[in-house]
């Protein structure tokens, strides 16, 4: 008998062929010590899962990170930065800039500070009713003109 498995993860493949007496135990130990199966809460064995985030792109992750990590506090490019490194993959500072400069002209950040200083912070729902330009936020009058004529 002979049993040919393929893996590919994160753009590596490999390829391993078992020949001979085949025992089943075996091609699962193996598979378990690449990695194809994950421990479930009762002690089963079970196939993980697809890492959903493979297909979104890198602004698509940032923003989630952001929602995830800084829910509610500002934070620099560089905190950024260095948390994300620290969760997933490197990650460039002109790269992490960018992509958080995108996401305050897109609206889902807001930003205060000077370039050197720059910190930025989710938009929360309080500011839903606010009128938005690219770069710049302006708040609703809460007054009315009177008109005198």
């Amino acid at each position: 008998m002979k049993v040919k498995i393929e893996i590919e993860d994160g753009g590596m493949k490999s390829t391993h062929v078992f020949e001979g007496a085949v025992v089943r135990e075996r091609i699962i130990d193996f598979l378990a010590a690449a990695g194809v199966f994950t421990e479930g809460a009762d002690g089963l064995r079970e196939a993980a899962p697809p890492k959903a985030e493979d297909n979104r792109t890198l602004r698509d992750r940032l923003e989630i990170f952001v929602r995830e990590e800084f829910a509610v506090s500002w934070f620099s490019s560089n905190e950024l930065k260095d948390r994300y490194e620290a969760v997933s993959d490197e990650i460039k500072l002109s790269t992490v800039s960018t992509y958080l400069s995108r996401m305050y002209y897109d609206g889902v950040l807001e930003r205060r500070g000077n370039r050197t200083q720059r910190q930025y912070r989710l938009v929360t729902e309080e500011f839903t009713s606010e009128v938005k330009y690219p770069g710049t936020t302006f708040k609703e009058a809460s007054w009315k003109a009177e008109s005198g004529l």
